[in-house]
């Protein structure tokens, strides 16, 4: 086989693993995806990524060098840094703001030792007062700078366990992006009515918010609650085992029928209902099983952010719900606190091609910023470079 420049990139969930191959047009030449059965056994992962991998090979006929990857985690964590910066005389935005940059990122550094960063999103700049939304002017001087940055994180040492993964399947790392965010950063376009666009992403062991104002992040937050958790639920209150309650969650998402007890089947229903009726489950309280942690989730993800100081105008607002473990969600009826009054609440149905994509799109974009003419004077500082994301975006 050949080598090629052929673009991989690979969503590495805690339950499902997916694969999709790119020329550089982003044409899908490949795509497949892998379960994942013992969701804690690093070996498994290993030979999953290299049974994916070498698959992908043999259909396409070229080696496969480097990948981007997508991943998420409870752990992910994101800090807010404005930094402001006064000077005697007027000073070109080009001959300072690298510095500046440099100086929050190893502040960061600095005090979060442990962490390796992910994303450095520019949120914001103030420039003599007054704050700057179009693209950045390669001659634009000024004497007072505020810049405020989002930094998103990822334990060390789950980073390098997730990089090694690869790294032992002789595979180089491109990119490394948090999966909810770029997602979201993609889905946003589709999305222009509204001024504020939230998301739920909900995975295996997790569930993520996202919320954009003006397609700028100003909040992402992630908590260990997710899908499993909901066949967890499942086993515990009817005494079942957890493949059992999987199966019945996975129908329960299938089915359209009002929740209440009826016997007489038809045929659309047929296999749910007789599922639940051969084991004695109670259609009413496993509805209000499944509500109650969906309520929880939607808790748990707001908790902290205040949602309602932040939008001053719900009548341009959507909640969008993604994820495998969001189909619960889809039409079915759940509670939201009066502080979340969304104009409309939807559900998003992913593809596996389009989640990959939307890696690549991601990484175009981080080498696409408003600012580029400043950035051709800026003089390049190790790994930070290619942080230089979202100026002005």
């Amino acid at each position: 086989m050949k080598k090629s420049n052929f673009l991989c990139v690979i969503d590495y969930g805690s339950s499902l693993l997916r694969l999709g191959v790119f020329d550089e047009k982003f044409n899908c030449l490949h795509s497949s995806s892998k379960n994942i059965i013992e969701k804690n056994n690093h070996d498994e992962y290993l030979k999953s990524i290299n049974l994916l991998v070498r698959a992908a090979e043999k259909k396409i006929s070229n080696h496969l060098e480097n990948v981007f990857i997508l991943y998420d985690d409870s752990e992910i964590l994101s800090v807010d840094l404005s930094i402001k910066k006064n000077f005697d005389q007027k000073v070109l935005i080009k001959d300072v703001y690298s510095s500046i940059i440099e100086e929050c990122n190893q502040l960061i550094k600095n005090n979060y030792i442990n962490k390796k960063i992910i994303h450095i999103i520019i949120t914001r700049h103030v420039f003599d007062g007054r704050e700057i939304t179009e693209n950045l002017k390669n001659d634009l001087s000024v004497k007072s700078i505020i810049i405020e940055i989002k930094f998103i994180f990822l334990p060390i040492e789950k980073y390098t366990e997730i990089t090694n993964v690869f790294k032992k399947n002789n595979l180089e790392i491109s990119n490394f992006f948090c999966s909810s965010y770029v997602k979201s950063f993609s889905y946003i376009n589709s999305l222009s009515d509204y001024n504020y666009v939230t998301f739920i992403d909900i995975g295996w062991e997790r569930s993520t918010l996202t919320s954009f104002y003006n397609k700028k992040l100003i909040c992402i937050n992630s908590i260990p609650v997710g899908g499993n958790h909901f066949t967890k639920d499942i086993s515990k209150i009817f005494k079942i085992d957890l493949q059992e309650s999987e199966s019945i969650k996975k129908l329960f998402n299938k089915s359209e029928l009002e929740f209440s007890y009826d016997k007489n089947i038809n045929n659309k229903n047929e296999k749910f209902l007789k599922e639940i009726i051969n084991k004695n489950i109670s259609v009413d309280l496993l509805k209000k099983v499944i509500l109650s942690r969906i309520e929880e989730i939607i808790e748990l993800v707001f908790k902290n952010f205040h949602y309602s100081e932040k939008v001053n105008n719900f009548s341009n607002s959507i909640l969008v719900l993604t994820g495998n473990g969001s189909k619960l969600f889809d039409k079915n009826t759940f509670y939201m606190n009066d502080e979340y009054n969304f104009k409309e609440i939807i559900f998003y149905e992913e593809k596996d091609i389009e989640i990959c994509l939307t890696g690549l799109k991601f990484d175009i974009n981080s080498h696409d910023s408003d600012l580029k003419e400043v950035q051709k004077s800026l003089k390049k500082i190790g790994i930070f470079e290619k942080f230089f994301n979202f100026f002005g975006r």
